[in-house]
């Protein structure tokens, strides 16, 4: 039977969703009953969603009545597959693309196990054809969210991150751009956010051949991200989300650490950067999540003191090192954690050729030895202490090794 030609009529939104459930409920027998059932699932959205699936909470309930239904809970890897291979992949109309890129996202969003499935299920030949399609289309919302689902749970093969030049990258930076006067920045953060995804993926490859043209384009548009930068900070400082806080911190962690960008950001967003990281080292908690990323914070305020204008324009130093000292100084009633204790007094040698008065012997003396020999010596530091000894190239290794970890 051909769906398409039957003339459906809605008196409203309560009868659409009573089709679609009465869609949900036929009978199922076999995987082409399934995926018969899911064909009329999704052409009935895509038909309708200019009345009933035009804002995001509407396109949500449609997604979850399928989710939450016993068919799916039945039938549910028949139903993604049939979704990417006859629809995702197959589709061109973007509208069509909107419905069933949203549905793949709520899904893999219920149940993480589910979106490792979606990228499974579209690689043929270790390629991933979905976010190969994605990346030669035309970027939008949809598109955009499910590049970045897919790239969060799964490194992409050297294949698929060859095809994302720079001149795709480039594109999303412009498009980031162009609508610095919108009114809902949504979008803008979803290009943000595959960028930084992006960004991490370029720093998880294994082939040191592979440049992080993430980089290489910043380097090139110095002066001409500013809503871009603005706006990566913005999410630094509002979002709840400690996965992109982590993607952010790897990017800016690639910035800081490359000289040619050590300067990409205006004096004052760095300064607004430091008030960020000094909230935020004080106010994460105990857990190991909240740990993990304390230390990003600190690998952050590392490069981010020693490369950027604030090496000779001077921020808050004592408050810095107030704050520094105050998370290695003993204390009773907390447990002490030894890498954080020695990504602080990293910070802590470092900086203090920048500032030798702030340095705190009495602090760091109270505590075990350093393998620092600034941190246990009493006199004043000196002109030869800059000389970077292997431990610090041990360090510095440890500290990229982490950063390119995976989220």
């Amino acid at each position: 039977m051909d769906y398409d030609s039957i003339d459906f009529y809605f008196d409203d939104a309560s009868s659409f969703h009573a089709e679609l459930d009465d869609t949900l409920r036929l009978p199922c027998e076999n995987k082409e009953a399934a995926e018969r059932i899911t064909n009329l699932y999704v052409r009935l959205i895509v038909r309708f969603q200019n009345e009933y699936c035009q804002t995001q909470t509407e396109i949500a309930q449609c997604a979850y009545q399928l989710i939450d239904s016993a068919f799916f809970l039945e039938h549910s890897t028949t139903i993604l597959s049939h979704i990417i291979h006859a629809h995702a992949l197959q589709a061109t109309d973007s509208l069509h693309l909107r419905i069933v890129y949203w549905l793949l996202i709520y899904a893999g969003r219920e149940d993480l196990r589910w979106m490792k499935y979606i990228v499974s299920d579209a690689r043929l030949n270790k390629q991933n054809r979905l976010f190969r399609k994605i990346i030669g289309e035309k970027i939008f919302p949809a598109s955009a969210v499910l590049a970045f689902e897919m790239c969060k749970v799964s490194k992409l093969r050297p294949a698929d991150l060859a095809i994302v030049s720079c001149d795709f990258l480039t594109s999303l930076l412009d498009l980031v751009e162009t609508m610095l006067k919108d009114c809902d920045e949504t979008f803008n953060y979803d290009i943000i956010r595959l960028v930084l995804v992006i960004n991490e993926q370029f720093m998880l490859a294994t082939q040191k051949s592979i440049s992080n043209r993430v980089l290489d384009v910043l380097e090139e548009r110095i002066g001409y991200s500013n809503t871009f930068s603005a706006n990566l900070i913005f999410m630094l400082n509002r979002s709840d989300d400690a996965c992109v806080k982590l993607l952010i911190l790897k990017l800016l962690y690639g910035i800081f650490m490359r000289p040619t960008l050590y300067e990409f950001f205006y004096t004052n967003d760095l300064f607004v950067l430091v008030d960020i990281m000094l909230r935020e080292v004080c106010d994460l908690g105990e857990e190991r999540e909240a740990e993990a990323l304390r230390d990003a914070y600190l690998r952050v305020l590392r490069p981010l003191l020693i490369n950027t204008q604030l090496r000779n324009t001077p921020y808050k130093q004592t408050e810095i090192h107030n704050t520094l000292c105050a998370m290695i100084a003993p204390c009773s009633y907390k447990a002490s954690n030894p890498a954080t204790n020695r990504l602080v007094e990293r910070i802590l040698q470092e900086w203090s050729y920048k500032a030798p008065d702030l340095l705190d012997v009495e602090i760091l003396q109270s505590r075990t030895p350093s393998p620092y020999p600034m941190m246990r010596s009493t006199s004043s530091v000196s002109s030869t202490s800059s000389i970077t000894t292997p431990e610090d190239d041990k360090d510095q290794q440890m500290d990229h090794s982490i950063m390119c970890a995976g989220a």
